[in-house]
């Protein structure tokens, strides 16, 4: 075992918990290995989007890492063990934020909710949206491109995407503040669009 150093960007998507579990279940010597292999791969795909910038590089380097991390993850365990590993590395940061954001009353959500989908979901940051209802208590849109989906096709592993998209489920869904979050679908898991509906229960 060694001590590891991840980014900033590896640390949003899970590594240090994704090297937490994979070391207690196949051993210190096959983590390091599978994260000198991450940290390769990071480095080299990174290149590929060095003119990214503002609130899209964000989301864009966070598929990075993503993908960097999967790849040699899915060699030691398939695929779908590494998407839900992926996906059980993220969760953690998903449940501090619905512990957050839940605090906030109805109101000052949905306000929260209209800064979501125009800054951090905007067509600046790769999304480009469907508005179909904008309103106090209902912000209801569809997100017909994804940065995560763009990314992850780019680098030859769309199948991981599902573990990206849970985490909103995860942030949104069972809020005890009156808002309620419903979804059908998802383009990480193969539908038409992403749809976001937020309202207010009256």
């Amino acid at each position: 075992m060694r001590k590891q150093k991840y980014t900033s960007t590896q640390k949003s998507v899970g590594w240090k918990r994704a090297y937490k579990i994979i070391a207690e279940k196949y051993g210190y010597d096959t983590a390091d290995k599978l994260f000198d292999e991450a940290s390769d791969l990071f480095a080299k795909y990174s290149t590929r989007y060095n003119n990214e910038r503002g609130v899209r590089k964000g989301h864009v380097m966070g598929a990075v890492a993503t993908a960097s991390l999967y790849i040699p993850l899915s060699d030691l365990v398939g695929q779908e063990a590494a998407v839900d590993y992926i996906a059980e590395s993220m969760k953690p940061a998903s449940v501090a934020k619905h512990n957050k954001i839940e605090k906030f009353p109805a109101p000052v959500f949905m306000r929260i909710a209209g800064f979501i989908s125009t800054r951090i979901f905007s067509e600046k940051a790769g999304f480009k949206r469907r508005w179909l209802c904008n309103i106090n208590h209902e912000k209801r849109y569809d997100l017909l491109t994804c940065p995560y989906v763009q990314v992850f096709s780019d680098l030859g592993c769309p199948e991981v995407c599902p573990a990206v998209c849970i985490q909103d489920d995860i942030s949104f869904r069972n809020l005890k503040n009156g808002v309620v979050f419903e979804r059908r679908g998802t383009l990480g898991r193969g539908d038409e669009c992403c749809d976001f509906c937020f309202k207010r229960q009256v």
